[in-house]
């Protein structure tokens, strides 16, 4: 018979941290979140591309066409500013934070004379 040759190895504990493209690049996410609301929703898009190929055709004027798309990207602009007040709002409530507080010597039923006599 052949010999049999036993190898014993040593198998050491090496802790191997877990890194994320977060941790490596930790601007990314803000940047490419910045980059896509900066952007059109492609409804939006469409929207543009209809309006501006209405224009070209001549079934409106451009200055209608331009009207119209400004006003849809305020409308949207505002809508989506009234919608994150309320969220903040509504995180506000969650943790427990006072709402907003009125100034200070407005609260009702207080009356700034003094009663004399």
């Amino acid at each position: 018979m052949g010999k049999v040759v036993h190898l014993h190895t040593a198998h050491p504990r090496v802790p191997i941290p877990y890194v994320t493209p977060g941790d490596r690049f930790p601007g990314v996410r803000t940047v490419t979140s910045a980059a896509a609301s900066a952007l059109s929703s492609p409804r939006k898009l469409t929207l543009y591309g209809v309006l501006g190929g209405m224009a070209v055709a001549g079934a409106i004027g451009w200055p209608v066409a331009v009207a119209v798309g400004a006003a849809t990207e305020v409308i949207t602009r505002e809508q989506a500013a009234r919608q994150r007040a309320e969220q903040e709002r509504a995180e506000r409530e969650r943790s427990g934070q006072p709402a907003e507080t009125a100034p200070a010597g407005a609260e009702q039923g207080t009356s700034s004379r003094t009663a004399t006599g």
